[in-house]
């Protein structure tokens, strides 16, 4: 594979992933992150065989090399914001957990604090 088909395989997935993020199917982000990733490895691994061969880059794949990486700063951003909002909606679904088991209140017990029975033995 060359380095110019491999870079554009790194920005097709990179324009995926911005589109799947747009989309709320958690399944196709995660695809198409694991696809970038992949397409970065390689990116990366071609670019370093073409710098040890000692071959300079020709102006244009500098250019759009360096604009695939400037565009990572702002998806990583876009990603952390999904996924904070991700957690604000679960725990709005699903209530925080007490600190006590379910059922310890009900027995009128103090809760245990101690390991139980089965691994006393082995401390």
């Amino acid at each position: 594979m060359q380095l110019s088909d491999s870079l554009v395989q790194a920005e097709a997935a990179l324009q995926a992933l911005s589109a799947a993020l747009v989309g709320t199917d958690a399944g196709a982000i995660e695809a198409r992150s694991a696809d970038l990733r992949d397409a970065f490895m390689s990116l990366a691994v071609l670019s370093q065989q073409h710098m040890r061969s000692g071959q300079a880059l020709d102006a244009g794949l500098q250019q759009r090399i360096d604009a695939v990486g400037s565009q990572l700063g702002p998806l990583r951003e876009q990603l952390a914001r999904a996924s904070a909002m991700t957690g604000r909606k679960v725990s709005t679904l699903l209530p925080a957990q007490s600190g006590s088991p379910t059922y310890d209140a009900l027995s009128g017990r103090a809760p245990r604090t101690s390991p139980a029975r089965i691994y006393r033995s082995a401390s």
